[in-house]
């Protein structure tokens, strides 16, 4: 089994005594031309025995900045952090005094509504147009919205036809 051993462009030379040795290990490990351990465009650039597809991970990608937004700034994190709050008095008092219309009304609109924040929060940092389209950020989008809507609709079935959310819970808290 052969070590191998990096060394770092900017931490050495290529003259040095140490630089000389990580290549020749580099190149006599059958484990060169699959393991990698650059980190950066140059180091991957500069070493020959790297496929062309390492280094396109680098390439920088066009996005396009939202426009401002108060809407869509400090008052959207207002409106997160105190649907986010009144979760706690609303599951206290479901707790305490048990099934109510107005409290399980109230859950079946709060809890979906923060969990699609939440979902949708994820969509734009990591689902962003820049790295799956914008024809795939959008299906998503609105594939969510769409959950959220048959969740909030089958929330209101099942507190008016059935026996509440508070109800369920309890339910299956003691089955």
């Amino acid at each position: 089994m052969a070590l191998r051993l990096t060394a770092s462009p900017l931490a050495m030379s290529r003259s040095t005594a140490s630089f000389r040795l990580a290549a020749a290990m580099r190149t006599s490990s059958p484990l060169a031309t699959r393991v990698y351990f650059h980190a950066s465009r140059s180091a991957a650039a500069a070493s020959g025995d790297t496929p062309a597809d390492v280094t396109d991970v680098y390439k920088a990608v066009p996005y396009k900045i939202p426009a401002p937004n108060s809407v869509h700034g400090s008052y959207h994190w207002d409106f997160e952090r105190l649907l986010s709050v009144s979760m706690i008095p609303l599951f206290a008092v479901s707790a305490i005094n048990g099934a109510h219309p107005i409290t399980d009304g109230l859950l079946g609109v709060v809890v979906p509504i923060h969990a699609h924040m939440g979902f949708d929060a994820m969509v734009t940092d990591y689902l962003h147009p820049a790295k799956i389209g914008v024809t795939g950020n959008k299906l998503i989008s609105w594939t969510l919205r769409g959950a959220t809507v048959l969740v909030l609709v089958g929330c209101y079935q099942f507190n008016t036809a059935d026996v509440g959310l508070t109800e369920l819970v309890k339910k299956a808290w003691t089955a």
